[in-house]
């Protein structure tokens, strides 16, 4: 029964996997283990399977099981994108461990927050992450054990894959031996993702097995999904270890695409993959859309492979999506709109009534109103509110940290998005503001109480305000009103360069600094972000990428 000004999405053309994901998982990858290409490094050409995929997720849940780990313990993941990524985050899926993968960029104190949070006992690492996990490694004593994951050998004592499993499986090991544990997919946890929420700082997001299954639902989805047809390549540009490389992803799996990775984004590369590999679809950041949207690069490469060009992680102007579907002579330009806590898309275009400017409509299984918050009651089509989510597929709430899971989840079970919106009489849903605080650069989270606190660190400063100045290409720029302490002295480039030695480059201060005598704030001592904004507004800051 429809509940007033509730948006239901569709009927689902799928059921939902009863196991857990880790079981959806081994069956998927063992129904594809005929097939030569699972992950193509674009970077070097080095591919691995479906079948060593298998085998060797396999080989390392049994080794993880022996070495004594269990649903109490949590699995680390540190890693740029490489093709070895996946085998520990299978593996610890298989047995119900929760995974926390870990940005890779990240500085020695933003990784021992970060670490903080969910505490885990082994950590993956690859080659280029390992001297920055070695050196936390040092302070954290929950860390029990470092494994090398795209070495063939050991490094300076810290093993690597292939010896780690040799101590608890040997040679002959049949992976059609080992089976997945079976549990309640709705309690346990899958993985525990990094997300700055609506406001403060970074916490861990705990998602579900059965937030996964139901994704997975989605990737199968003629209308909503990506391809279904297996071995069909798909370009994946994303970082694996934030929430949008690793569900879609994980998804890809599940459909047995030909996944094609890129480490990072340059733009000849970028182009040249999906000429090459004669790529159909693309799911990409609003920044990489600007990119294809204006770069002269564009005109030298043949990309009418390209079928379907997807956006999310940020919004994307209507101007520069209807400049790609124009220049790539595509119909329209698919976007989704998702959070973290959301098991990423919730709402997505439908491939068959793209609207452009929309963030698409609700997907199946999940349950969409626009809320005044000042009445409570659920708005109807046109009307500005807050857009709020239910479903099974949302997060279970944030790890060891109930204050801010009660402050993002009401008690009916409802998520706020912390986005303002609206959706029309179709059921189209549309993103106009924000009432959280969180900045979006490049599809990142930036959290300006983080930077604020270490700003007020810095002993000529006695007070400073964080915020996110609009920009072209980066979605969001972070920028800083800062108060020097009476007497003291600074530069913009002083402030800046204070920052970006203690954060990754993602939050560097690329807006800008201002001076002035006074953070604006509201009675009970709250900044009033609008009003840092208008100043910044004032002095049109260029951006600086």
């Amino acid at each position: 029964m429809e509940e007033e000004n509730i948006r239901h999405g569709e009927r689902p053309r799928d059921i939902v996997h009863p196991g857990s994901a880790g079981q959806q998982l081994y069956q998927s990858l063992y129904k594809f283990a005929s097939f030569p290409e699972a992950i193509i490094d674009a970077h070097t050409n080095e591919v691995i399977s479906y079948a060593q995929i298998f085998e060797t997720s396999c080989r390392l849940a049994v080794s993880i099981e022996q070495y004594g780990l269990n649903e109490n313990n949590v699995v680390g993941v540190c890693s740029e994108n490489n093709i070895n990524f996946f085998n520990p985050v299978l593996a610890a899926l298989y047995l119900g461990i929760p995974v926390a993968t870990s940005n890779d960029m990240y500085t020695d104190g933003e990784l021992t927050g970060h670490l903080n949070i969910s505490k885990p006992t082994i950590m993956f690492s690859s080659k280029k992450a390992l001297p920055l996990i070695l050196r936390v490694q040092q302070n954290l004593s929950f860390i029990k054990k470092v494994v090398v994951i795209d070495s063939m050998y050991d490094i300076n004592g810290v093993e690597c894959v292939s010896t780690f499993v040799a101590r608890y499986t040997d040679h002959t090991f049949d992976p059609l031996s080992f089976t997945p544990k079976d549990f309640d997919p709705l309690e346990k946890i899958a993985l525990i993702m990094s997300s700055s929420g609506t406001t403060g700082l970074p916490k861990g997001v705990v998602l579900s097995h059965r937030s996964l299954t139901i994704r997975f639902v989605h990737s199968r989805d003629p209308i909503y999904g990506t391809r279904t047809v297996p071995q069909t390549s798909i370009l994946s540009l994303v970082p694996f270890h934030h929430a949008f490389g690793m569900f879609t992803t994980l998804s890809y799996f599940v459909v047995g695409l030909k996944v094609v990775m890129l480490k990072k984004f340059e733009g000849a590369l970028f182009l040249k993959t999906i000429q090459n590999y004669k790529i159909p679809t693309i799911v990409v950041a609003p920044p990489v859309m600007v990119f294809l949207a204006k770069s002269p690069l564009v005109d030298q490469y043949d990309l009418s492979s390209l079928t379907e060009v997807a956006t999310g992680g940020a919004p994307l102007g209507k101007d520069v999506a209807e400049a790609v579907a124009k220049r790539l002579k595509l119909p329209g330009i698919i976007q989704g709109y998702g959070l973290t806590e959301t098991c990423c898309a919730v709402m997505i275009t439908p491939h068959n009534a793209v609207k452009t400017g929309s963030t698409g409509r609700p997907l199946p299984y999940i349950k969409a109103k626009v809320l005044d918050n000042a009445t409570g009651k659920a708005l109807g089509p046109g009307e500005r509110g807050e857009i709020c989510f239910q479903s099974e597929m949302i997060m279970k709430g944030y790890y060891n940290n109930p204050e801010a899971t009660i402050d993002t989840i009401d008690k009916d079970g409802w998520l706020h998005s912390g986005d303002i919106g609206y959706y029309d009489e179709d059921g189209n849903f549309f993103i106009v503001d924000r009432l959280k605080e969180l900045i979006k650069y490049k599809g990142y989270q930036v959290a300006p109480a983080e930077l604020e606190n270490l700003l007020l660190q810095h002993p000529s400063i006695a007070d400073a305000g964080v915020t996110g100045v609009p920009d072209e290409f980066g979605g969001q720029l972070p920028a800083a009103c800062v108060v020097l302490e009476s007497g003291k002295t600074l530069t913009e480039k002083e402030v800046q360069d204070f920052i970006a030695a203690q954060v990754t480059p993602t939050k560097h201060l690329r807006g800008g600094v201002v001076f002035v005598d006074s953070i604006p704030k509201g009675p009970t001592g709250k900044l009033i972000r609008k009003e840092l904004r208008e100043i910044f507004a004032q002095r049109a800051p260029k951006s600086k990428l």
